[in-house]
């Protein structure tokens, strides 16, 4: 995300010390999101996560689940150009015993640790070697979980199924990606400047599996400015090009269904997203008190149509 800001980035630093106390706040109409941390300083979010699935013949949604977890982001190191960070999930649940022990056991061993950019922006995670093993013991332990429930025959199809699944999401390209949601969730829009009533049209790049970039638009809206309370809200709405995204779904489901019996048929079906997202940013260091996100999925085939919608709250503790 920090090539898309890189012009806004060059004109901001000599306009943020406007007010010592709120340095984003560049003036009454006008605000930078930049972090202004220190080594040590924790941040700690508490995440509601809901998803709702419905086809198009039906009034009822067909699928509905949700989890609960919180983060926890920490400063670990700053220099002049970037902040290194780690993030922890923390006390997650989700209602299904069994995945949660899972999950439990993933994320209470999981620490990612990446690099920002001076503002905040996100650049890259720093482990990704201990990423992938994290990664490939949950899938160990999904299987061993699996097998004392199926039959010889259909734990045979599930293990060929979960092993073309390893391979692929384990590469470090998928890694990276593989975590990266909640990362970008929380540092996509660092170094930019936005103004009350002026929203901005801007380019964006969608990281997708398989090393790939789709590409997608954005608009970003400044809604409104609370000195007093030291925060300021904006907003993102994003979709990426519809063409380059069906390209993109052709490439990557062909690599992974590469032994699959059933071809699946990708001239047949059409897939979309758009994404919605709301940020409080507080003036005077630059962290989110709170994000609301929320991505809307629609595929259709010759005999269905669906959608998909995910919505994440992240509060600050």
């Amino acid at each position: 995300m920090k090539k898309l800001f890189s012009v806004a980035t060059c004109i901001i630093v000599a306009l943020n010390m406007y007010a010592q106390e709120q340095p984003n706040l560049l003036s009454s109409g006008k605000i930078t999101t930049i972090g202004y941390w220190n080594i040590g300083d924790k941040a700690k979010y508490h995440v509601i996560k809901s998803e709702t699935t419905t086809k198009a013949s039906s009034t009822q949604p067909t699928k509905q689940s949700s989890e609960t977890f919180d983060l926890e982001i920490t400063v670990m190191d700053s220099t002049e150009h970037s902040y290194i960070l780690e993030m922890k999930y923390l006390n997650g649940s989700n209602g299904n015993q069994e995945i949660q022990e899972i999950m439990n056991s993933l994320q209470t061993s999981t620490v990612i640790r990446y690099q920002t950019d001076e503002f905040g922006s996100y650049e890259k995670i720093l482990n990704i070697a201990e990423l992938q093993k994290n990664f490939n013991l949950v899938f160990n332990e999904l299987k061993n979980k699996m097998s004392a429930k199926l039959s010889p025959e259909k734990m045979k199809e599930f293990t060929a199924m979960l092993e073309a699944l390893r391979v692929q999401f384990s590469k470090p390209e998928n890694i990276e990606v593989l975590y990266l949601q909640d990362i970008l969730g929380m540092h996509a829009y660092y170094g930019i400047e936005l103004n009350l009533n002026k929203p901005q049209e801007v380019d964006l790049e969608f990281p997708c599996f398989g090393n790939i970039i789709v590409p997608g638009t954005g608009k970003l809206v400044l809604q409104s400015i609370n000195k007093a309370k030291d925060i300021a809200a904006f907003s993102m709405t994003s979709k990426p090009n519809k063409e380059e995204l069906k390209k993109y779904m052709q490439v990557f489901i062909g690599q992974l269904f590469t032994d699959s019996k059933e071809k699946i048929p990708m001239d047949q079906m059409s897939i979309d997203f758009e994404n919605k997202e709301k940020f409080v940013i507080h003036l005077s260091d630059g962290w989110m008190e709170s994000i609301e996100t929320s991505q809307t999925v629609f595929v259709s085939d010759s005999k269905e149509k669906i959608k998909k919608v995910t919505s994440k709250q992240f509060t600050r503790n």
